[in-house]
């Protein structure tokens, strides 16, 4: 391609258009996860429609801006040296389209943004995955759903792979890119057991026990703990002030009853310390240490599982039916 001809300088100019339709399309968060599951084709001219559409806005503002600059000046010599040093015909133009791309991208997500404040403002996830579970709801598949329920309502989740291994425990995160098939589930394990390769069947015996879940649920209650505890020594102190202060106080067997629920939840505190005290001296738990790191393109099925299920999955003889 000659570059010094103009049919030759215009197609070297069509790139910088293809560049701004691409900028627009990875920036805003509707076509970003659209096109992250679009073919090569899709996906190209996707970047041609914005590019163009962009440009052909760039080339507006370009053709009103020359009719208000000065023919003499510091920016008309900018503007000429600009061009000398670029050959290519209205290279400021686009320039102004790749500006302008970024700009319409991350102006497109701030309207995102105040639709989201306005249609779901208890939503405290980011304005991208809002978006993303909004928008890609054809594509959100079955494992995609019961992820983000288990995640939601910290439930346990039985993952078996397609190595036949099968983990239980607590989704902890996600990592990865969420509109793309490259995703790693952060597990911490319960227990793991293996299924048989010819018959699928559950063997019991396998079963591996891991301390973290135990750990986790223990720290965790700990923590409950120390804040209700916390909360009923003020309360018990704002009952007593009352009670000095107010003819109309409340009386002693509020107080008392009061203090008794307090002292359930020392208790409480007390015995959980002390089995915590069989793993060592543990004063935190860093879950980062216990994770089972899953690709989610190894998951062969999941499934929800609750708390002492473990006879009703696991059990030998089978369901009769009358």
């Amino acid at each position: 391609m000659n570059l010094g001809t103009s049919s030759g300088a215009s197609l070297v100019g069509i790139l910088p258009l293809l560049a701004a339709g691409f900028i627009f399309n990875s920036i805003f968060y509707r076509t970003r996860f659209r096109l992250a599951r679009a073919d090569g084709q899709r996906l190209f001219f996707s970047c041609v429609i914005a590019g163009f559409s962009i440009g052909c806005i760039a080339f507006a503002i370009a053709a009103s801006l020359r009719r208000h600059l000065p023919s003499e000046g510091r920016f008309r010599e900018l503007m000429d040296w600009f061009h000398q040093a670029i050959p290519v015909p209205y290279s400021m133009t686009f320039l102004g389209a790749i500006m302008l791309a970024a700009f319409f991208g991350h102006a497109a997500n701030g309207y995102l943004w105040w639709r989201k404040r306005l249609k779901a403002p208890a939503d405290s996830r980011r304005v991208s995955v809002w978006t993303y579970w909004r928008e890609m709801s054809e594509h959100v598949t079955a494992l995609d759903e019961l992820v983000r329920r288990a995640v939601s309502d910290d439930s346990l989740v039985m993952i078996c792979l397609k190595s036949r291994k099968v983990y239980c425990g607590l989704i902890s995160g996600i990592r990865g890119v969420h509109e793309s098939a490259m995703v790693h589930i952060q597990l911490i394990p319960a227990f793991s057991i293996t299924r048989d390769k010819d018959s699928l069947k559950f063997l019991p015996e396998t079963r591996t026990e891991y301390r973290a879940f135990s750990l986790k649920r223990a720290f965790d209650r700990k923590a409950s703990l120390d804040s209700e505890i916390r909360d009923i020594a003020r309360l018990v102190r704002v009952l007593r002030a009352v009670r000095s202060m107010s003819e109309a106080s409340p009386d002693e067997p509020t107080i008392a009853g009061v203090k008794n629920y307090g002292r359930q939840l020392i208790r409480e505190r007390t015995d959980l310390v002390e089995n915590l005290a069989r793993y060592g001296a543990l004063q935190s738990f860093d879950a980062t240490e216990w994770l089972k790191v899953i690709p989610a393109s190894e998951i062969e099925s999941a499934s929800l599982y609750k708390d002492g299920d473990f006879d009703r999955w696991f059990s030998t003889p089978s369901v009769q039916v009358s």
